[in-house]
């Protein structure tokens, strides 16, 4: 429950500052995500053609339902820490619906965080009131 509290707030912090920090309260404090609307440097994809970038007159989305990925399995001699960024599309229903992986420091992670972050689910954005698709960025931390 305290990661959705968390998340609430870091979504409230991005209606005032542009990005959005989520941290999960797990004692062993082995992930954490940020979730950011920011577009800057984000190639055009044609599938995330139908989700717009959140904007000024766009409420970006919250998330309701965000849980902490899964700490892969590491191979010996694998580093125990990694960062994984996705850009996601959130449809009008609050589901993700894409995902793409932008970069990621360790290969080891990407599957647990794109498992993770496909089970998310949001309040959806909304523009003049009605729900709309938009895209934004996660970035989910690992450690150990």
């Amino acid at each position: 429950m305290r990661i959705l509290t968390l998340i609430a707030f870091a979504v409230s912090l991005l209606v005032s500052s542009g990005k959005a920090w989520a941290q999960s309260g797990a004692p062993r404090s082995e992930s954490s995500s940020t979730v950011s609307t920011s577009s800057a440097g984000l190639p055009d994809d044609e599938t995330f053609a139908q989700f717009q970038r959140v904007t000024a007159g766009i409420k970006p989305p919250k998330a309701v339902h965000a849980p902490d990925p899964k700490f892969p399995d590491l191979p010996p001699g694998a580093e125990p820490h990694g960062l994984v960024v996705m850009l996601i599309g959130v449809n009008a229903k609050g589901h993700v619906q894409a995902v793409r992986v932008l970069r990621s420091d360790e290969k080891i992670f990407e599957q647990s965080a794109l498992d993770t972050v496909k089970k998310w689910k949001f309040k959806p954005a909304e523009k003049s009131g009605k729900p709309i698709p938009v895209q934004v960025t996660v970035e989910m931390r690992f450690q150990r």
